[in-house]
């Protein structure tokens, strides 16, 4: 049976990947009422109410997390008092802070991760229940899709220079999150899917001559592996992000209310 009851919906972050959600649930998706949102710089195109995370988190059934993931902390500490569903999209968060995970243990909610700009999470998450031996991501990106990356910054790589394809790092999900914290919520999904942060290895390649953003995973077990090729148009207001992200919000969100779901 379809589930008739309507949810109150809460947006953190209304930047390009948070207006698309929202846009999408003011249209209409069965069983969600898009309530509010919360951030700095309200989106004017957008004909909704901002409020403050507090006042979010009190008012609404669910909240989807949109946001750079240094922010996410103050939000799940508002949310979490509240006992409040939330879906991040900021996996890096995860990794990044880890009194996120602490914190809520002491609640009854839940964390939905999305599967975000990736493919093949469903197939790791079943291989995971057997084993994995590796796991590995290589991202590839414009150079400018890595603009202000604290990596980029702290070993002064000008991105304007690079004319050919770069490996600019490899090492493991965890450093690549501090590095990359707006560029790598994939490695993070994916190494939260499979065996961890510190396990899964992670390589960002810029290169002029993409013409959008390119996740390669490769993941073993003892008797499976996966093999996924994701290639993405950029966001054009975030060409950080991939347009797919805010699908995979809005895929999660029918998935949540439907009577046939395929994971």
């Amino acid at each position: 049976m379809t589930n008739t009851t309507t949810k109150s919906v809460g947006i953190a972050g209304t930047g390009a990947l948070g207006s698309a959600v929202a846009r999408t649930l003011i249209k209409g998706i069965n069983g969600y009422t898009l309530t509010c949102a919360s951030d700095i710089k309200p989106n004017k195109n957008l004909n909704i109410s901002y409020v403050s995370f507090t006042e979010m988190a009190q008012n609404c059934d669910l909240i989807i997390e949109t946001l750079p993931p240094p922010i996410v902390p103050d939000l799940c500490e508002k949310v979490f008092k509240e006992d409040k569903d939330m879906i991040m999209l900021s996996a890096c968060a995860i990794l990044l802070f880890p009194e996120i995970l602490e914190r809520h243990k002491r609640v009854n909610s839940r964390i939905l991760v999305p599967s975000g700009a990736l493919a093949g999470i469903d197939g790791v998450t079943a291989l995971a229940q057997m084993g994995i031996k590796n796991a590995h991501i290589a991202s590839t990106k414009p150079p400018k899709g890595f603009s202000n990356a604290p990596y980029i910054i702290q070993n002064n790589i000008n991105l304007n220079k690079i004319k050919e394809k770069t490996l600019l790092f490899s090492g493991n999900a965890l450093d690549a999150a501090q590095g990359f914290p707006a560029n790598v919520n994939v490695a993070a999904t994916l190494s939260i899917a499979g065996i961890g942060a510190e396990k899964t290895i992670v390589e960002i390649w810029a290169d002029p001559n993409a013409i959008g953003n390119c996740h390669e995973i490769k993941v073993e077990g003892e008797f499976s592996s996966i093999t996924a090729k994701v290639e993405n148009i950029p966001d054009p207001a975030n060409p950080k992000s991939s347009m797919l992200a805010a699908q995979s919000i809005i895929s999660l969100l029918k998935k949540l209310n439907e009577p046939l779901v395929v994971l």
